[in-house]
């Protein structure tokens, strides 16, 4: 089995202390290599710990006050690693977008997409066994999602779902899309986007044969969710049911690439970074799921 590699992006919440809480799963996780890539003094615990270790590489990266050039250079080396087939797959650790992007990029996914095979488009599915879901549009105002809902990026966000779960999970599910208007313009004339974009849309998987309902409406379509996964036109259309279902028992992937990119489905939190007990549960289905698939 390959290395993988943890970005240690973000020193100011939460990411030292779930990694040091989960030191004994990593410690038994069947991977060759582990590479741990950021500052080893913004990081010291985790560097007093893990380079003690034979299965634990860690690579230093100075942090210069910039917090994207910190980041770039995370990146490119992590980019190096893959290329020379070291890693096969990225775990980045949770960074606040605000401070490390400055409104450069809307978030991790769109900046990991335009480092690694910049044309080539990504999605970010919210995974769990049971139930996921993947946001059409990111991190980005509502008035501006209807300019970005068009059957170029929805048919390519239904690939990506098609490609991940057939090649990468070998498990069937079906893919449900959910519609941009109240009860998916059933009661709203034909010019809507729900019929004029997601139908044909949708009509082109099913005559591939690909197991696909919608549009749907969004209001009823979270009762029964098992083997399913859920695209969504927004972001919180489906992250606030996937949360309020899933805990934290879920994690966040960039499909689209070839490397798999990892991160668990939560935020820094640096408002609680200095309790006793912080949950790496997400951390851990992260690591578990490079395991079994990476």
């Amino acid at each position: 089995m390959k290395a993988i590699c943890i970005f240690l992006t973000d020193f100011n919440g939460i990411n030292e202390s779930i990694i040091i809480r989960s030191r004994n799963e990593l410690k038994k996780l069947r991977v060759k290599k582990i590479f741990l890539i950021g500052d080893k003094n913004k990081f010291s615990k985790i560097y007093k710990i893990f380079s003690k270790l034979n299965k634990f590489i860690f690579i230093n990266i100075t942090f210069k006050k910039n917090y994207f050039h910190y980041l770039d250079q995370i990146m490119d080396t992590g980019i190096k690693l893959y290329k020379k087939n070291k890693i096969s797959s990225i775990i980045n650790m949770p960074l606040n977008k605000k401070r490390f992007f400055n409104n450069t990029y809307d978030g991790f996914t769109e900046y990991f997409c335009e480092k690694i095979e910049k044309k080539v488009p990504v999605n970010m599915l919210m995974y769990n066994q049971d139930f996921s879901v993947c946001p059409l549009t990111t991190h980005i105002q509502l008035k501006d999602v209807d300019a970005k809902i068009n059957k170029n990026n929805l048919k390519n966000c239904i690939k990506n779902l098609v490609f991940f779960y057939k090649k990468i999970i070998n498990k069937k599910v079906k893919i449900i899309v959910l519609g941009v208007n109240p009860h998916a313009s059933k009661d709203l004339n034909n010019k809507t986007k729900d019929k004029k974009v997601l139908y044909p849309v949708i009509n082109y998987f099913k005559n591939k044969n690909i197991d696909i309902e919608g549009p749907v409406s969004a209001d009823t379509s979270f009762v029964k969710t098992k083997n399913k996964v859920y695209v969504g036109m927004y972001h919180d259309q489906v992250l606030i049911p996937f949360k309020l279902k899933n805990k934290f028992n879920g994690v966040n992937i960039t499909i689209g690439k070839k490397i798999l990119r990892i991160s668990p489905d939560h935020g820094t939190a640096e408002n609680i970074s200095k309790k006793i007990y912080i949950s790496n549960e997400s951390f851990i289905r992260c690591i578990k799921f490079c395991e079994k698939y990476a």
